[in-house]
This record gives C-alpha cells, sequence and structure tokens, in this order.
C-alpha cells in the first residue's frame, strides 16, 4: 500500500473530499486535531489517519506570539474559553493554562453570568 493517501481516495459516505484535505492540510499542523475533526463532522482517529497517509505532520509546539498574548489578555476576562480557542486555534485547555501563566481571570460579571444560565447535562453513559 502506498502511502499518499490522495490517490486512495474511497468513495461513499465517508470518503475524503478534495476540500476536506484542503481543510485538513491548512488546520493540520495547528495540532487542534479535535477541532479539525468536528469541523469535518468524522472522528478523531478517522482525522488523525488520514493526515498521516499524506504525511503530514503537527508543529511540535505551537508559541504564542506577543499579538496573541496582547489579544489574550485583553478578551479573557469576559470571552468563553471556547470561542477563545477557537479564534487561536488552540485547545481550550491550552488557552487557561497560558492564561493562568499570565495571571487572567475571567471577571466577576462573566462568572455571576456563568453561574445564572442553566447547566447543560451530560448523557450517562453505563
Amino acid at each position: 500500500m502506498t502511502n499518499n493517501g490522495e490517490k486512495n481516495l474511497i468513495s461513499g459516505p465517508w470518503s475524503w473530499t478534495e476540500d476536506d484535505i484542503k481543510l485538513l492540510k491548512h488546520l493540520y499542523p495547528r495540532g487542534n486535531t479535535r477541532m479539525i475533526a468536528d469541523k469535518l463532522c468524522r472522528p478523531l482517529t478517522a482525522v488523525r489517519q488520514k493526515a498521516y497517509d499524506i504525511g503530514m505532520k503537527t508543529d511540535i509546539y505551537h508559541y504564542w506570539t506577543e499579538d496573541d498574548l496582547k489579544l489574550l489578555s485583553k478578551l479573557y476576562s469576559n470571552t468563553i474559553t471556547d470561542e477563545l480557542a477557537e479564534r487561536f486555534g488552540r485547545s481550550a485547555g491550552s488557552v487557561k493554562t497560558k492564561a493562568r501563566q499570565l495571571g487572567l481571570k475571567k471577571s466577576d460579571g462573566y462568572l455571576k453570568a456563568i453561574k445564572s444560565r442553566p447547566r447543560k447535562r451530560r448523557k450517562k453513559t453505563n
């Protein structure tokens, strides 16, 4: 089997379109595989396998730029962390870690607003 996933496309509902592969090539080096899987409506393992098949690798470390840090400092206190993660192309955990390192905290107004919203409940798995 060749290691060129682009030439070995399979037809069907789970086949990779050229647009899917373009998006994968654009986003995968940033390293947020879960976000890519969500955007493509595919399992995480399928995204990782396709990236491997076409010879892609993530950047070992995605450094924060000065502009990123300034913007994070400005927005963190009143912005949902998941929204920041998407904006910066990082995981929510990465955003939280950097905010903690910078001594950033959510504002009291933001925390009160979050507490007053109805909570989403997860389905129990047995």
